[in-house]
């Protein structure tokens, strides 16, 4: 078969490209195994909801809005913890017990005591995402510095500005849900590199990402995490129950709904499956997930 100078040309560069890239893939696999070691990997995290009271009896329109006013159903209180290779980063902190005690929580366990069931301590917690400041999420601030004493918390700017330095906040709609002890404790924080303001969306480490959607608070934000089914989210009062987010339906506490049906589609487009978003209340997460401790289970 005859061939021209030409096509002998064009062949030989494409001879030659592949030779190269062949030559520089067989480096990077035998320096670091495989391509993808050679670029780094996110790790993988796991997802625990830890329940420190409930259940609680509540109308199903209350965490379903304007839906089941002649319909019960149990909630649960929770905080969640996301174990990484070797630490905890912790989101929410539960309610105090002075609180507690004063609503009358049923079944309620300092959520510290619930943290010591999974191994989460003083060497192994360095972070602390709240997601708003509602006082069943912050309560636990009072006594997680002392307790945490290596540990940063990270909550939107927007929230804390809102709950702590705007008068509307203890309007009675809002001041239903005020936890002062534990504004005082955020207040005494401010400006210390052991609270950290974020403004909007913000990778905080490899596999963490913090994401404002507002709806429920003004400024409450959700955590994307790496996980080994993919892109999971601790959506806390983003939703009440997980039925909110199939039914595209919050909770009947708004804030504003616009701005929440937005957080919907953001939290859903994020993660990589629909029941893959945990909600903060479903007594499902306690009951439908392996139990790996007294009222903690693995949730992915």
């Amino acid at each position: 078969m005859k061939l021209n100078r030409r096509e002998f040309l064009k062949s030989s560069v494409v001879v030659l490209g592949a030779a190269t890239v062949s030559k520089e893939i067989s480096s990077l696999f035998s320096q670091k195994g495989s391509v993808a070691e050679a670029a780094g990997s996110t790790p993988v995290y796991e997802i625990y909801a830890l329940k420190y009271a409930g259940p609680l009896r509540r109308k199903l329109a209350v965490s379903l809005s304007q839906t089941g006013w002649d319909e019960e159903i149990d909630i649960n209180m929770y905080l969640w913890a996301i174990k990484g290779k070797e630490e905890f980063i912790l989101v929410d902190t539960g309610g105090s017990p002075s609180l507690a005690a004063k609503r009358q929580l049923k079944n309620y366990v300092n959520p510290l005591d619930i943290l010591a069931r999974i191994g989460a301590n003083s060497q192994n917690v360095n972070k602390v995402i709240i997601t708003h400041l509602h006082w069943d999420h912050v309560g636990g601030v009072e006594t997680f510095p002392k307790a945490f004493p290596k540990t940063t918390l990270y909550l939107q700017e927007i929230e804390f500005n809102f709950w702590l330095k705007d008068p509307m906040a203890k309007r009675n709609p809002f001041f239903r849900t005020w936890d002062g002890p534990a504004f005082k404790a955020f207040a005494a924080l401010e400006g210390t590199d052991r609270l950290v303001l974020v403004r909007g969306d913000q990778e905080i480490m490899p596999g963490i990402e913090l994401l404002l959607t507002p709806g429920h608070t003004i400024g409450l934000q959700s955590v994307a995490v790496n996980t080994a089914k993919g892109t999971a989210i601790v959506a806390s009062d983003c939703a009440h129950i997980a039925r909110s987010f199939k039914d595209d339906n919050p909770s009947s506490l708004i804030t504003d709904l616009v701005a929440w049906m937005k957080s919907y589609d953001k939290l859903r487009a994020k993660a990589s499956s629909i029941d893959l978003i945990f909600p903060g209340h479903d007594a499902l997460m306690l009951t439908n997930y392996p139990k790996v401790a007294e009222d903690v289970t693995r949730l992915v």
